[in-house]
């Protein structure tokens, strides 16, 4: 079966009717039937069939109708007939529906060769227009807005959601003024027609209300909705970004605006919801059954819904509850307003026709004017900038500045035409100079005749223009037109922070691309831009290959840079004009902006340094010479040869692109520190403290440090060196004492589990064993595997916990068995404590350990003597369950069910040893685990650790 789209009647408050006349076998009827293009097939309703055909009986239909937006149009079915207009008379088939108006389709229109003359185009109240046009004027789609009944959002319920811990609050009545009262209770008995509000006897929450005047006189009354909003958890769903919305709308011409009638007022509240929206008037108690305004979580709410409504369409943007339609040529914005506003009368919203605007060669939008020209500021807030007067004190200077930075992006060199009116903010006593004056004039001329800004096309080449100066940074957003032009997108700038003022200019000019690469990122990411400059060494430092040649701080930024995709392109200052005005004329801004010591930096010098601070390390920095002329010309800039250089520079200029400043600390590449003169041979006998000899403590040194000619430094001071060639002097390591599992205090309560093999002479089944002992009765359990999967260990567990119970606690290594979501979701329904022991170290799980090499130990009993394991280890564990352990004196067995095991060897006879009491037990268990402590550590030259915290330690790799 075929789908076939349409528009349902409703659609149309302006109808275009043509008359015809519809023939069957048995009956001929001639009905006024509304012209309707955007459906494939013509349709009846089924009152017009009962009326006229009901002897002619109806068929499957071929086709199913749905709307726009997928709605199915439920069909009665469908039947042939001839249909006539005028002199032509052509077959058809007719669908019937359920309820509707009688439509002439796109089917019929073609047959019968129909056109519409726009000149004819009335509503349907007045004379039926003549048909003589291929398509409708859009202007005459429209839905019904002009219903008496407000639209209700179908599929869709907002629910509040509430904190628990916040207490409902009941405000009191806010008494009205006399002239308002009779405007609040018509207002009230309106909502409550529209079935927006309902009366109610009491609520937990209760807000009062605020009444203000329209423009047009009519009364606007308010809920203060404070105190219930502090209860309410946001809706984390995101309102789009402005600049997302403007470069979804490149290339348009065409453009509409579709306004929501109440727009929130369309959305039904949740029963659970509407107590916290109730409030109190001089008429009662009253709460909301829509979403009402002022609720905080009403917006995100309403743009969710937006979102989900118009998911999907094609040239269509919403921000709340304004909707902007677009095309890049009439035809196409004519498609998209058709689809569009079928989809919303689909849902179930209605429109404020007042303030809707269609086929607009220009929108203004969130305080902007797009057309096909591109962005420009809006006309309104430009008179209002235009006619401001100066500003006479801090709080109209500050919004003034809060208006005009709104259209930063339209203005070069904003930041320095506001510096100074934000001059007159830093004065304790506001005072208005002539400077800020000439600035005041001048930020509105630029922004009254500011050029208008392109759209931003993901699919055009995309420039990113970057410049330094001694006090700021600039960029500017461009993209390559078709027609070989640049067109700008946005302006930007800010000034540099007292820190970033004393980087070189290689560090500045690098600052400034990966500032305004990430101010762009929304536009940059995931496309393939041009990062120009005029500094020529980042063409290097800043691609991949120069990420070991960089300094410190250029190679972390480089870094930052890493997750997009771009070519550094050189062009000299001259060429590269505009940014370096910008750069020269910064925005006063601290974004991003650089701390001035890095707290990593400083843990890094005070661990390596053991016996030098960074204070005395920094201090001899600030007073080298040596040093102090290598920042002074790093700051300046180096010249094209060595020989310009002093002598105790030259040796710098082959690594000048790698060394960077941080402070007084200069670095050559990401890491490495230049060591003042004074501190050298320090720092050459901390390296060869150990005495590793020239090629280890080289290496060491080269890691950290360097300075000019640091090799030949080490080789002198190691050949002067009476002890180099001694033995190693590595710490060795000495193991802690043993710190015996404390005996628990019943069986089952404390069990170790932990996993054997893999036995490579194994059968398949027995690849792997799982191996449990009780800690108390060590009672032994042990099941063949051919996986170590945690399902297998889980499976093991329940069999066994099915025999014994669950124990308290669970003691196992770290394997990825044990620490898997599903062994702790395991564990956790059962409610067993899991202790891991420690890494690297499974002697911590020491009753397993050795029950595991028992267990080894007689596999290969059985594999000597040529046994089948399985029945070998069943007959093994009853002898080793009925023997007496070692550390307790007593059986497994007779611990575990407080008798002695029936055994093979039972002849009658009685036992001769008698059960111990607990305090036996105990004492013997714990002067076994005395005596096996203590030849352990002399064993093992076990010692207390002498480590504190902040202590240095070896890490095992």
């Amino acid at each position: 079966m075929n789908t076939v789209l349409m528009l349902q009647d409703e659609l149309i408050d302006q109808k275009i009717t043509c008359t015809v006349t519809i023939t069957t076998q048995s009956a001929s009827c001639s009905a006024a039937l509304v012209v309707d293009t955007g459906s494939a097939v013509s349709i009846i309703p089924e009152h017009l069939y009962r009326e006229h055909f009901s002897d002619v009986s109806l068929s499957e239909p071929a086709s199913r109708l749905v709307t726009y937006t997928k709605f199915k149009v439920p069909v009665l079915g469908c039947f042939s007939a001839t249909v006539k207009h005028a002199n032509a008379k052509v077959p058809a088939t007719l669908y019937v529906v359920k309820t509707g108006t009688a439509l002439l389709g796109l089917d019929l229109f073609r047959a019968l060769r129909l056109i519409i003359d726009n000149n004819a185009v009335l509503p349907e109240a007045a004379s039926s227009p003549t048909v003589t046009s291929s398509t409708a004027p859009v202007d005459e789609i429209k839905t019904g807005a002009a219903a008496e009944k407000l639209g209700l959002a179908k599929g869709f319920i907002h629910k509040v959601k509430i904190r628990e811990d916040v207490q409902p609050v009941q405000q009191k009545l806010r008494r009205l003024p006399v002239s308002v009262r009779q405007a609040v209770s018509c207002e009230i008995e309106r909502l409550l027609e529209m079935e927006v509000i309902e009366r109610v006897d009491a609520s937990p929450w209760v807000s009062p209300i605020v009444v203000t005047l329209r423009k047009n006189g009519k009364v606007r009354m308010c809920v203060d909705y404070r105190e219930p909003n502090k209860a309410i958890v946001m809706d984390s769903h995101p309102l789009p970004h402005m600049d997302d919305i403007f470069s979804n709308m490149y290339g348009a011409t065409v453009f509409s605006t579709i306004d929501l009638a109440n727009a929130y007022h369309q959305v039904l509240l949740a029963e659970e919801s509407r107590d916290i929206t109730a409030f109190i008037t001089h008429e009662g108690l009253f709460r909301f059954r829509r979403v009402p305004y002022g609720l905080c979580s009403a917006p995100s709410a309403f743009s969710k819904l937006m979102s989900l409504v118009l998911k999907g369409l094609k040239g269509v943007q919403n921000y709340l509850d304004d909707v902007i339609v677009y095309g890049r040529d009439q035809q196409e914005h004519d498609r998209n307003l058709q689809a569009v506003l079928a989809t919303l009368n689909e849902a179930g919203l209605q429109l404020n026709m007042e303030k809707c605007h269609f086929n607009q060669k220009s929108l203004q939008f969130l305080g902007h004017v797009i057309s096909a020209k591109g962005l420009l500021p809006n006309e309104d807030h430009l008179k209002a900038i235009a006619e401001a007067p100066a500003p006479g004190d801090a709080t109209t200077l500050r919004s003034f500045l809060g208006l005009t930075a709104w259209y930063a992006k339209f203005v070069k060199n904003y930041a320095s035409l506001v510096e100074p009116m934000r001059a007159c903010l830093h004065t304790d006593t506001f005072k208005w100079t002539s400077e800020a004056q000439a600035s005041f004039d001048a930020v509105k001329t630029r922004i009254i005749n500011s050029p208008a800004l392109a759209v931003f096309e993901p699919s055009l080449p995309t420039i990113v223009a970057t410049d330094a100066s001694d006090y700021g940074l600039g960029a500017i957003l461009t993209q390559l037109h078709p027609d070989k032009t640049e067109r700008t997108v946005a302006f930007a700038s800010r000034s540099l922070t007292p820190a970033e003022r004393k980087y070189s200019i290689v560090e500045k000019e690098a600052l400034a691309c990966v500032w305004a690469v990430e101010k762009w990122r929304t536009f940059l990411w995931g496309t393939r831009f041009t990062l120009r400059t005029d500094q020529r060494a980042l063409t290097t430092l800043l691609a991949t290959k120069g990420l070991g040649r960089a300094g410190m701080r250029i190679a972390r930024w480089s870094a930052r840079l890493l997750c997009f995709t771009y070519d550094v392109e050189y062009r000299a200052g001259a060429q590269n004009y505009a940014a370096d005005c910008l750069s020269r004329l910064p925005l006063p801004s601290v974004e991003n902006a650089e701390p001035v010591v890095e707290p990593e930096l400083v843990a890094l010098l005070d661990t390596e340094l053991k016996a030098l601070t960074v204070k005395d390390f920094t201090a001899a920095c600030q007073v080298c010479p040596e040093l102090t002329a290598l920042r002074e010309q790093m700051k300046q800039g180096w010249p094209k040869t060595a020989q310009s250089l002093p002598a105790m520079l030259q040796p710098y200029f082959a690594v000048r692109d790698e060394l960077s400043v941080e402070e007084v600390i200069v670095y050559r590449g990401p890491y490495r520190r230049l060591v003042p003169v004074a501190v050298r041979k320090q720092i050459i006998n901390l390296a060869h403290e150990t005495h590793q000899g020239v090629v280890r403590t080289k290496q060491r040194l080269r890691d950290l440090y360097w300075w000019p000619y640091m090799d030949l430094c080490v080789e002198e001071t190691i050949k002067a060196c009476v002890t180099c060639q001694l033995n190693d002097k590595s710490a060795k390591i000495h193991p802690a004492p043993l710190h015996p599992i404390p005996f628990p205090d019943a069986p089952w309560q404390k069990v170790g589990i932990d996993i054997v093999g893999p036995f490579d002479s194994a059968a398949g089944d027995c690849r792997y064993a799982i191996t449990l002992i009780d800690y108390y009765t060590k009672w032994p359990e042990v099941a063949f595997t051919p996986s170590i999967t945690t399902s297998a260990i889980t499976t093991f567990l329940s069999t066994i916990f099915s025999r014994f119970g669950n124990p308290t606690e669970l003691i196992s290594d770290n394997g990825t068995q044990f620490t898997s979501t599903e062994f702790a979701d395991f564990l956790a329904v059962r409610d067993i404590k899991h202790r891991k022991v420690s890494l690297y170290y499974p002697q911590a799980n020491g009753a397993i350990e050795r029950w595991n090499r028992v267990l080894k130990e007689t596999l290969l009993t059985a594999e000597q003597e040529r046994k089948q394991w399985k029945p070998f280890i069943q007959n093994f564990l009853l002898t080793y369950r009925a023997t007496p352990h070692s550390t307790t004196g007593v059986s497994p067995y007779e611990l575990m069910f407080n008798r002695k095991m029936r055994t093979k060897m039972d002849i009658g006879l009685a036992s001769t040893s008698p059960f111990p009491s607990e305090k036996q037990l105990r004492t013997r268990v714990t002067s076994k685990q005395k005596a096996s402590k203590a030849y352990t550590d002399v064993k093992r030259g076990a010692r207390v650790p002498q480590i504190r915290e902040g202590s240095m330690v070896r890490v095992r790799k």
